[in-house]
């Protein structure tokens, strides 16, 4: 690898509506971003002019909107001050003891790093993005920021790589304010394909506001985060506390949980003294709270504030919505795919990334609604449990394919990358283009744009270097 091309010299950048994830030089093993900052900057209503600091004199402004850039100047000074930062973060980690010419006592930096090392990858988070304004970043890249060289790489295309270069996937990106779903055909975003849904996350938070209308927003994205909410099967719902029909969203239906509440009746009616009643009622909690979550009443969860939330069934709704928005475009998405053989391999390879991607159960309860509304099953074959299938659906052989989908599932995570094992996959783009960096940037410049070419021929050449 020729200077200039060195792993440390990479910077990647996935930029989202809500944070944007960073990281400035590889390590072995591919770690988890190191950064993830807040996608914001402030423009002071004087002046025009953009900061990273709140004043009293400045209004914030949220460069992403729903994946689309909505505002090019603020997302260029965010990504340069982004960069700015992180570098001044790594020379500062790199300060060892010194002493000035006087003996007193001083620092400096064993290898300082600049703008102009920077090999840059950018993933593009939506196909939203106005290409005139891919185009300007590219110029403000190179002209303003002077760095090395640059890569723009499709969010799906990196999302497929770091499951193993799948040549035909189907991506779901589950974001806060929407959902792309994207089909992936020969390691090429397939666009008369791609759909955006223009719900996520906080679709959810709208439905469980209306379950809970005591809580504050913050208190619901708590809640939507934590251990307790989670999108239960139909099997478990079954067997859950409240039964299938108990977690129908009614959302006229505001009745107060009653847990918690001492029953004076059983005190009154009882023989026991008051003491053992109320010993047996700690006992009996106790006992209910080493159950499964969806086998109890209630549960809780506690806020950013410290205090102790209880949730009664709202904790496993609120998804449904989305969920069926989401299955019935994929199916419209794939339909779109005239391959059928290619339209199978996506079926077969569906990745689901996204922060609200997180909630527990919420991947497997889309496949399963996928499966249940649109999966070809032969006369001769009978459905199978829920329980056999939850992440893999296979129920017939495929030795003509005549009807699509015949079968879907899920691609399972790799195992070999550790750090991220740890912290769960669904930042698993980012991970793609770590792995892809190694790639783009080397000395051939076939799918990186370097500053020299952009000399020769401006920034359409970014299209020419694009995966």
């Amino acid at each position: 690898m020729v200077p200039g091309y060195k792993d440390d010299s990479y910077m990647i950048i996935q930029p989202g509506s809500q944070h944007t994830l960073v990281t400035f030089g590889l390590q072995d093993p591919l770690e988890v971003p190191s950064h993830s900052i807040a996608t914001v900057v402030y423009q002071n209503q004087e002046d025009k002019s953009f900061s990273l600091q709140d004043s009293a004199e400045s209004k914030p402004i949220y460069p992403i909107v729903q994946g689309e850039i909505v505002d090019n100047e603020a997302f260029m000074f965010f990504i340069h001050s982004t960069v700015t930062s992180v570098i001044n973060d790594r020379n500062n980690a790199l300060t060892e003891p010194g002493e000035n010419e006087d003996g007193t006592p001083s620092t400096r930096v064993t290898e300082e790093f600049g703008l102009e090392h920077v090999n840059l990858l950018l993933v593009q988070t939506s196909g939203q993005w106005n290409p005139l304004y891919v185009e300007s970043i590219v110029t403000y890249a190179f002209e303003t920021m002077n760095i090395h060289s640059i890569s723009i790489i499709p969010l799906e295309l990196c999302a497929s790589f770091s499951f193993g270069s799948l040549a035909n996937a189907l991506v779901i990106d589950l974001g806060y304010e929407k959902t792309e779903i994207t089909p992936m055909i020969d390691y090429q975003v397939f666009s008369p394909g791609k759909k955006i849904v223009k719900k996520g996350g906080n679709s959810i938070n709208k439905v469980l506001s209306k379950l809970l209308p005591h809580l504050t927003e913050s208190q619901i994205e708590e809640l939507k985060k934590s251990h307790i909410f989670e999108c239960l099967s139909e099997e478990d719902a079954k067997n859950s506390f409240f039964g299938m029909e108990g977690l129908i969203e009614n959302l006229e239906d505001k009745n107060k949980e009653d847990d918690g509440v001492l029953d004076i009746a059983a005190i009154v009616t009882s023989d026991k003294p008051t003491r053992e009643i109320l010993e047996d009622s700690k006992k009996n909690k106790k006992h209910v709270e080493t159950r499964p979550n969806s086998e109890l009443e209630t549960n809780t969860f506690v806020d950013s504030n410290g205090n102790e939330i209880t949730v009664g069934k709202e904790r496993f709704q609120g998804c449904n919505d989305l969920i069926d928005s989401i299955v019935f475009n994929i199916y419209h998405a794939l339909k779109k795919v005239p391959d059928l053989k290619k339209r199978q391999d996506c079926y077969d390879n569906i990745i689901i990334c996204g922060q609200t991607s997180k909630i527990k159960g919420l991947k497997e309860k889309i496949i399963f609604h996928l499966f249940s509304n649109y999966v070809v099953i032969s006369d001769n074959k009978l459905l199978q449990p829920q329980s056999q299938f939850r992440n893999d659906v296979r129920p017939i052989d495929d030795t003509s394919i005549l009807q699509v989908p015949r079968h879907l599932k899920l691609v399972p995570k790799v195992e070999y990358f550790s750090e991220w094992k740890k912290h769960g996959f669904e930042n698993c783009s980012f991970l793609g283009a770590e792995i892809l960096s190694k790639q783009v940037f080397n000395s051939s410049n076939e799918f990186s744009l370097s500053k020299e070419v952009f000399s020769e021929k401006g920034p359409s050449a970014i299209w020419e270097s694009a995966l």
